[in-house]
């Protein structure tokens, strides 16, 4: 046996001190401001703006185009930024040196995201309508927002143990995520001035470059983040096997490489004037995805048989059921784009991004969160809600949505019906947003199982 020297003793003993992790329960302020912003800003106003759409019969009315610009950045920065925030300061707590930093930090990120959220609701209908003052105050919330992005991975960086362990190789994901996060968030300010100019030059660019911003923000930030966090936690959390690394690698330069295909194939495409000489890069990204998106289903194993029962699986097996359908959406773009005869769809392309950002991205979120927020108060998977009501109106809106939203190149009659869906959705949220609270701040009375 090799006796340690006692200085090298008293050395690790010291460096074990300083990085005793102290306990936090960081997650609740951060998950109640996703719920408040999903069921105001953005699940609720995106719900009024599809019906004002779908009276209008069009997908460019210019009357809603701001409330639908509010609407995203609302879902983006909001409803997931909060969640993901929360969740990250929650699994990477501070050292106990640096336990009041941290919380200054966490304190920060989250109003100054707040604080752009809400001014930015204000400013992108006001600036749509007036400019000036408007434009310049949708501007300073931009830079709140990208303030509470650097905020937040100062945080992360200066703060959270470090127990000298090599990294997950599911890390990679992680810190992809965390790149496109500061990216989109620096790019986000100069799309807002760009997109309030004169109105012909405004329209120019949000043709232009909108679509890859969109990519960038929830194929990039959001998916990434889901992807890494998942492939930890789906087998330690939710009973599923551990997730196959061969597969998730290949996933991961997939997924990525797809991205950037995907961004640059469209301002390729938009700049020959939509040639359909020049649309192939932009249309083979998405076959890119979905074997990416594939790659990741395989590696997770949740339709494999699990190891007990969670009450959230549900929700994590329909989430990644619509990540495969958005990518077998976006592998059959060109067959829609042949059987309609135009260059680009914006009926379709909603369809993916709605199958991603509701069917994806949001139930991964319930999913997630419910579970977090019964493991952090120690209620039994046997008395929680089963939350039921919710999975079903939240997957009926959405294939209501995605249907009839394509249908809608096919026959106007289709936007009778897609303004309803929006409110079978938020129907859902509601109901779940009521027993995230309960269990968050009535933490001694678990909620029962329905």
């Amino acid at each position: 046996m090799t006796i340690q020297p006692i200085s090298a003793y008293q050395s690790a003993k010291s460096r074990n001190q300083i990085e005793a992790s102290a306990t936090v329960e960081i997650y609740r302020p951060f998950f109640l401001a996703g719920i408040l912003t999903v069921l105001t800003a953005g699940c609720t106003l995106g719900a009024i703006a599809l019906v004002g759409l779908s009276l209008q019969g069009s997908y460019v009315a210019s009357a809603w185009t701001p409330y639908v610009l509010a609407h995203a950045n609302s879902q983006l920065y909001g409803w997931v930024g909060f969640f993901i925030m929360g969740f990250a300061l929650q699994t990477h707590p501070p050292r106990a040196s640096k336990a009041n930093l941290f919380h200054v930090l966490a304190v920060l990120s989250l109003t100054f995201m707040a604080l752009g959220i809400g001014l930015r609701f204000v400013a992108d209908p006001m600036a749509a309508a007036r400019q000036g003052a408007w434009v310049q105050l949708g501007i300073g919330s931009a830079l709140l927002q990208l303030s509470a992005v650097i905020l937040f991975l100062v945080n992360l960086t200066l703060t959270r143990v470090r127990t000298g362990e090599p990294l997950g190789w599911q890390t990679k994901f992680v810190f992809a995520s965390l790149f496109w996060m500061f990216l989109v968030a620096v790019a986000e300010p100069f799309a807002f001035a760009l997109s309030h100019q004169a109105p012909q030059q405004s329209i120019m660019f949000v043709a232009e470059y909108y679509s890859p911003l969109r990519e960038a923000q929830f194929l990039g930030f959001v998916a990434n983040m889901i992807f890494g966090i998942s492939l930890v936690k789906l087998g330690s959390c939710f009973g599923f096997q551990p997730a196959h690394r061969g597969l998730g690698n290949a996933a991961f330069f997939a997924w990525n490489s797809g991205i950037l295909l995907r961004m640059y194939g469209w301002i390729a495409y938009f700049r020959s004037g939509m040639t359909e000489s020049a649309n192939h890069p932009y249309l083979f990204s998405g076959t890119i995805l979905a074997c990416a998106a594939t790659f990741f289903v395989l590696s997770s194993r949740v339709y494999e048989k699990s190891e007990g029962w969670v009450p959230s699986q549900k929700f994590i097996r329909a989430s990644l059921g619509w990540l495969l359908a958005g990518g077998a959406l976006m592998i059959l773009e060109p067959v829609h784009l042949r059987q309609i005869g135009m260059p680009f769809s914006h009926a379709y392309i909603g369809g993916i991004r709605h199958a991603l950002t509701v069917g994806f991205i949001s139930q991964m979120i319930i999913g997630v969160g419910t579970h977090v927020a019964s493991r952090m108060n120690d209620i039994p998977d046997k008395v929680q809600s089963n939350l039921w009501a919710t999975f079903w109106l939240l997957n009926i809106g959405n294939a209501g949505r995605v249907c009839l939203e394509l249908a809608t190149d096919y026959t106007p009659k289709a936007f009778t019906f897609m303004g309803a869906t929006g409110f079978i959705e938020l129907t859902g949220l509601v109901i779940w947003a009521y027993v995230m609270v309960r269990t968050m701040v009535n933490a001694k009375s678990p909620v029962s199982a329905t």
